[in-house]
């Protein structure tokens, strides 16, 4: 059961100030000097009679017409932090841009306030009792400093229990860590790297390596959402979206938001980036799958596509000009077709039109398609340009790497359902630990770990394998049976195949029979 406020104790934030300037006065002064905490978003008036956050958005998007709705988002997330999470006693991070490589701690004692007689941008303030505003950055261990490179004017500090370690570090100057854990995860590591670089120089990394500082090589919907919801707190995105394309796509963590009226180098929701303030569409689409491209100008010499078609084993390629000018496709059936017609033909005679998708479209309802035209292009993200290609053979693939493990696993269930019925009632009972259970075929696939577990029961089998190596393969599958029940377009690990190879092996030794 989730622990209340009361039970958790005050949260931490972090709402940086010192970003609206009026003069020479800074925000970050204003604050320190009055005991406040204030954000800017100086085109808006007083937020805190909205009832929801959607009614928020809504009133952002009417202050702030030419921003993406991701922009928006993402700003009503950090306005209905500010104006509504925060609590009367939780504490507050500022670093100190007046004095860099410094940060204060606070502790909120009022509620949100809009104060129309103020300069634009100094508006939207909450009371707040300073308890130091000199702690060096550095004081704060890797991890926790790592939480505070956040791109976002206000964001929640929830990760190895922050909270408790600012309190430490506001009452004694020094963070006491985090007990029992390592002082710093590698996804930190990699978020507070790309925070720091310049947007000529953004952090680049395939999507494989990427999904493995958060210890997963597969996205399914939690990951996704997990890795999504870290992006968000840093103001970062992924560019092109991490969640399209395969796993050695090369992507770039890039800056998506600042504050309004603030110079940052940040880019656009339309610019190919990954929408990480919406939530993750449970349907496949299609730039879920492989969709490289490769394609000849209309101005190529036939002679030099088809030898292009043979050297790369393509059955067909797209025709787009160096501009961009997307004009169909060339196939080995529209090439003979060509021929028939004219003893020298040329590329153009050989043109045919191709069906375009956009790269959000459901896969299912393109799969007729596809077998029936043998093939479709895609449309990137932004709608501005055809960059890819998905054929029958790359679904019959696709479809492949899925239904592969559930075969193999589908095999040592019933290997496993097999060799459990030997045993009585009573026995799969207490393991199953349901009366429901009548036979082996109503274990769950954890259950037979448990069942094979015992010594007695084990003997009773009288298989001639190692009981410790066959129950290591059980428990490595059940985990790999759990995750293919959430769906991913990307295929099992190395690791992941191996282990349940590993576990039919043993299961195929220990009992011969087809």
């Amino acid at each position: 059961m989730e622990k209340s406020r009361q039970e958790s104790g005050p949260r931490a934030w972090l709402v940086r100030g010192g970003r609206n300037v009026e003069g020479a006065d800074r925000a970050e002064d204003k604050a320190l000097a009055e005991g406040l905490t204030i954000v800017g978003w100086r085109e808006l008036g007083d937020i805190g009679h909205y009832a929801n956050r959607d009614d928020l958005k809504e009133e952002i998007q009417r202050a702030y017409p030419e921003s993406s709705p991701g922009v928006i988002a993402n700003w009503a997330g950090q306005l209905w932090r500010f104006s509504k999470e925060i609590q009367e006693g939780d504490l507050v991070v500022m670093p100190r841009a007046t004095i860099p490589g410094k940060v204060a701690i606070g502790r909120v004692i009022g509620p949100y306030e809009y104060r129309p007689g103020e300069a634009p941008g100094f508006r939207q303030v909450r009371k707040v009792e300073w308890i130091r505003t000199d702690i060096l950055r550095d004081d704060f261990k890797t991890d926790l400093r790592a939480s505070t490179t956040s791109l976002l004017t206000v964001c929640g500090l929830t990760r190895n229990d922050a909270a408790r370690r600012i309190a430490h570090l506001a009452e004694h100057g020094t963070d006491p860590g985090v007990d029992g854990q390592e002082e710093i995860t590698t996804a930190a590591d990699l978020l507070e790297d790309a925070v720091s670089r310049s947007a000529q120089d953004p952090r680049k990394l395939t999507i494989r390596d990427f999904l493995g500082h958060w210890n997963t090589s597969r996205r399914t919907g939690t990951t996704i959402e997990m890795i999504k919801a870290d992006l968000a707190e840093k103001g970062l995105t992924t560019q092109p979206p991490f969640t399209e394309g395969t796993v050695d796509t090369e992507i770039a963590l890039v800056r998506l938001v600042g504050e309004p009226d603030v110079a940052m180098d940040v880019v656009e929701d339309g610019d190919d980036v990954e929408n990480v303030s919406d939530y993750e569409p449970m349907t496949l689409r299609l730039g879920s799958l492989p969709a490289s491209l490769a394609s000849v100008p209309r101005s190529a010499k036939l002679r030099y596509a088809k030898t292009l078609m043979l050297t790369r084993n393509f059955s067909q390629l797209a025709v787009i000009d160096e501009d961009g000018t997307f004009h169909g496709a060339i196939s080995w059936e529209s090439i003979g077709h060509a021929h028939v017609a004219s003893a020298d033909p040329t590329l153009k005679d050989a043109l045919t039109p191709a069906v375009v998708v956009d790269h959000d479209a459901p896969l299912l309802d393109q799969i007729e398609t596809i077998y029936e035209k043998g093939y479709v292009f895609v449309r990137s993200a932004d709608r501005s340009r055809v960059n890819g290609i998905i054929t029958a053979a790359d679904l019959t693939r696709q479809f492949g790497y899925h239904a592969q493990p559930f075969i193999l696993i589908e095999e040592a269930e019933n290997r496993l359902r097999r060799a459990a019925a030997v045993f009585s009632v009573d026995e799969l009972r207490q393991v199953g630990r349901s009366p429901r259970v009548r036979q082996a075929a109503d274990l769950t696939f954890g259950n037979y770990f448990y069942l094979l577990k015992d010594r007695g029961r084990w003997e009773t089998l009288g298989w001639n394998v190692d009981q410790e190596i066959l129950l290591e393969y059980l428990d490595e599958v059940r985990k790999v049976r759990n995750e293919l029940m959430h769906f991913s377009p990307d295929p099992l690990s190395p690791e992941q195949y191996a282990a349940v190879h590993g576990l039919l092996a043993v299961l195929r030794a220990a009992d011969p029979r087809p």
